[in-house]
Parts: C-alpha cells; sequence; structure tokens
C-alpha cells in the first residue's frame, strides 16, 4: 500500500474521531496510532526515502478527514527533520524508540544561559503554542541568549510541564497547542542548535509545511458543499428565494481557488526537494507563494461557509468546523499573507535594475 493510500485510511479514521478531538483538546489516541501505524509522522526522518512535496501531499489528505491530525503531523514529522541535524549521538537517543514524536515551539520565547566554559546550558520559561505535545516525548524550544543569536534547544519531556488548562480555543481544537514551562534546566550544549544553522537556511521548508493541513481542510469544504449542495439541490431548485445557478458559481470558484492553491504548493515543494535551502531570493519567493495559497484557501472555505446558509452555525454541522479550522490555521504567524507579502516586494525592489 502506497503512503498515500495509507493516509486516506487514516485520515478517514481521524474522521470518525474529530468530535471526540475537539472535546479532548487534543487527538484521541486512536488517531495517533492508527498515524504511527502508517509512518505518516516519520516521513522526513533522514533515514526516510520521501520528498517533501510527498510529505505535504499526505498532510493535505489527512487534513480532508481531519485538519488537527494534519496539523500535528506537518509539526511532528518537520521536528522529526530537524533532529536530523542535531549530532548522531543526539539522534540516536530521541529515535531510540523510531516512533518518538517531537513537538516544538521554535519562537524564542525563552531563555538559554549558555556558559562558554562548560558543556551544559540552563534553560527556563513558557512557550506557547507545542501543537501535539500530549503525545510527544522531546520538545524543541527557541531560546534568547543574552548576547548572540537565539537557538533551539531539545528537551525531554521530563524536563519539562505542560500546562493543561491553556489550550481552549475557536479552531483547531484537536492539536493540543499547550503551554510549556522550564524551570531552570541543565541540558547537555549537544542538544543545543544555533538559528543559522536550522531556522535561518530552512526558512521556506518551516513555511511551506504548515500549509499542507489547510489545504485539505479547504479541500473539504469544496467535498462538502458539494455534497450538501447535491442532497438540497431539489428543494432548492423549487424554493423562488434561493438561485442555485450562484450556488454552482461559487461552488466552482472555491475548487478552482483551492485547485490554484495546491498547484503552487506543488510547485514550490519541487524546487526544495531540488535544494530545501534556498537562496535568500527563492526563500522570499516560496514564503510569499505559501502565504497566497493559504489566503486562497481562506477565501474558498470562508465563500462556502457563507453560502452555507442558517444550518452551517449548528455544532453538528461539518462545514462550521471546517471553518473554523482553516480560519485557525490561516492565522499563523508564517501564513501572513500581509507580512510575507511586503517582505517579498522589499524583495523584488532589490532586484529591480
Amino acid at each position: 500500500m502506497s503512503i498515500l493510500e495509507r493516509a486516506k485510511k487514516v485520515s478517514t479514521c481521524a474522521n470518525s474521531f474529530v468530535k471526540e478531538n475537539e472535546s479532548l483538546g487534543r487527538l484521541h489516541d486512536e488517531v495517533v496510532k492508527a498515524m504511527q501505524r502508517s509512518e505518516l509522522p516519520q516521513m522526513l526522518k533522514p533515514s526516510s526515502n520521501y520528498s517533501i512535496k510527498e510529505f505535504i501531499e499526505v498532510c493535505g489528505i489527512l487534513g480532508e478527514g481531519c485538519m488537527s491530525a494534519s496539523w500535528c503531523n506537518f509539526v511532528w514529522g518537520m521536528h522529526n527533520y530537524l533532529i536530523g541535524l542535531f549530532p548522531k549521538k543526539i539522534q540516536s537517543e530521541v529515535w531510540s524508540n523510531p516512533k518518538t514524536l517531537v513537538s516544538a515551539s521554535l519562537n524564542p520565547q525563552g531563555t538559554c544561559d549558555l556558559d562558554e566554559n562548560t558543556t551544559s546550558a540552563k534553560i527556563d520559561g513558557h512557550w506557547t503554542f507545542n501543537s501535539g505535545c500530549d503525545h510527544a516525548d522531546w520538545l524543541l524550544l527557541g531560546c534568547k541568549k543574552e548576547e548572540g543569536e537565539p537557538v533551539l534547544a531539545l528537551l525531554h519531556k521530563s524536563e519539562y510541564l505542560i500546562d493543561e488548562d491553556s489550550w481552549d480555543v475557536l479552531g483547531l481544537k484537536g492539536t493540543g497547542s499547550k503551554d510549556a514551562k522550564v524551570d531552570q534546566i541543565s541540558i547537555s550544549t549537544d542538544r543545543i542548535l544555533p538559528f543559522s544553522q536550522v531556522i535561518n537556511p530552512l526558512a521556506a521548508l518551516l513555511t511551506l509545511v504548515i500549509v499542507g493541513p489547510v489545504i485539505g481542510g479547504a479541500q473539504s469544504s469544496v467535498n462538502t458543499f458539494a455534497s450538501t449542495l447535491k442532497k438540497k439541490q431539489p428543494q432548492i431548485e423549487k424554493d423562488p428565494f434561493l438561485n442555485i445557478e450562484s450556488l454552482y458559481l461559487k461552488l466552482a470558484e472555491a475548487s478552482a481557488e483551492v485547485d490554484a492553491a495546491r498547484s503552487i504548493v506543488v510547485a514550490a515543494a519541487d524546487l526544495l526537494d531540488t535544494n530545501p535551502t534556498p537562496d535568500k531570493r527563492t526563500t522570499s519567493k516560496i514564503s510569499r507563494d505559501t502565504a497566497f495559497a493559504a489566503k486562497l484557501c481562506n477565501a474558498a472555505t470562508r465563500r462556502l461557509f457563507e453560502s452555507s446558509g442558517g444550518s452551517a452555525l449548528h455544532q453538528k454541522n461539518t462545514m462550521q468546523r471546517i471553518f473554523r479550522d482553516v480560519s485557525a490555521g490561516c492565522n499563523h504567524a508564517q501564513l501572513s499573507w500581509d507580512r510575507l507579502a511586503a517582505a517579498h516586494g522589499r524583495q523584488l525592489l532589490e532586484d529591480a535594475l
């Protein structure tokens, strides 16, 4: 069975647990087990032969069933990729269990006191948005230093605390993106990497993988709207206050937006599969394209939600959950169209003759 076929099976499983995922505020254990059995979070490990494009396609398929499951998969998969940048000794420690999951909060919210005369560093602070942390054994945490560039610190679950009451949100409820707290924990400097070795060269990749779940969620809105419209078509055609042609138009426009977003992202993934650390100009373009793809998906989902009428407001209606999840995903800072488009505009001026 291909990885895409396995992803479809897991997507179906995740969809059957969407209510439980939301009520728990994290993924149901059975969903995580299904993801692990199919080795979806392990796709970007150095020992894997899967491409970035395939990983994003898998996240899209998962997102059609449950965007929270897809979001956690992108987080676990991407940070398995980052573990591959640490020394071999640390990789062996993390992957002593080959199905270990790694979550992260890369924004440097905590501190790292690095003593240049020793082989240890003291980590302290409070980090938000640690998606999938309930099922993770390790966290990658961004830290500020008193002097010099920020760093990433790798901590085992025995070295941090999860705030169980910190995830009460509108969308992506099942991701369990809770706060983590670290209180003056000393770790080996082998578990520290400077941003210049991780975040800066991989900026395009770190941005691109985020949009996979969003594309999946938006595709789900198209599928759900089309299915509902087909069932209600005879009733709508008889209603003098409804214009079914306008609904066809909105469905087609939303479908085109999602297809366009997917094409943009596939092209970017092909570039990164050739070179995952592109130059500044290409990184800027891929970041712009990723944000634009998210913008298209957000517009498509909103259009279909607003065209679904009052029934879409009910908690039992799938459209409201998809709308909430896609809206939440597009609120990620790395999908901000205004910020990334402005940055690319500046890049275009630098390149202008």
